[in-house]
């Protein structure tokens, strides 16, 4: 039920236009079917740190799917983990290849109690398959913003 209301989240905040999607040109060989790789990264919050892991992001129908994980010291009782859904329309990928940044919106949802938090960012290639990415992640206490590389891969 968690990953239906992610879903239905994602399709509400961020609808998909197939029609624009088809009439975009074509990404680079491959480049739709490899998963995003993420570094990890950290940033400052109020008297401690804040850590986001997010493990292999898969190509699934317009979106990169994976799982996160926000842990927060010493605030470990702010920490959660749960599925990481990222809108990815056919046009991201051909502004990739032709080296310009794309903004990103995605949800993360809390697998412990199903609260959707609203995740946006930018990422910024230097290369074909890697570059700069910048994770904005909405929550109770303030905007967390996470800096880091990323990579495409089989």
């Amino acid at each position: 039920m968690r990953g239906l209301s992610a879903f239905l989240a994602l399709a509400i905040l961020f609808p998909l236009d197939r029609a624009d999607a088809q009439g975009s040109a074509a990404p680079s060989a491959g480049l739709g079917k490899r998963r995003l790789f993420i570094d990890p990264s950290s940033t400052s919050v109020k008297l401690g740190r804040a850590s986001l892991i997010v493990t292999p992001l898969a190509p699934r129908a317009n979106t990169y799917v994976g799982d996160y994980r926000l842990k927060v010291v010493p605030y470990f009782f702010k920490s959660e983990k749960g599925p990481l859904l990222l809108a990815a329309p056919q046009d991201s990928y051909r502004r990739l290849v032709e080296g310009m940044a794309v903004e990103f919106t995605g949800v993360a949802t809390n697998q412990k109690n199903g609260k959707i938090k609203v995740v946006t960012g930018k990422i910024t290639p230097s290369t074909n398959d890697r570059g700069q990415v910048t994770f904005s992640v909405a929550t109770d206490n303030g905007e967390l913003v996470f800096n880091t590389c990323y990579h495409l891969a089989p």
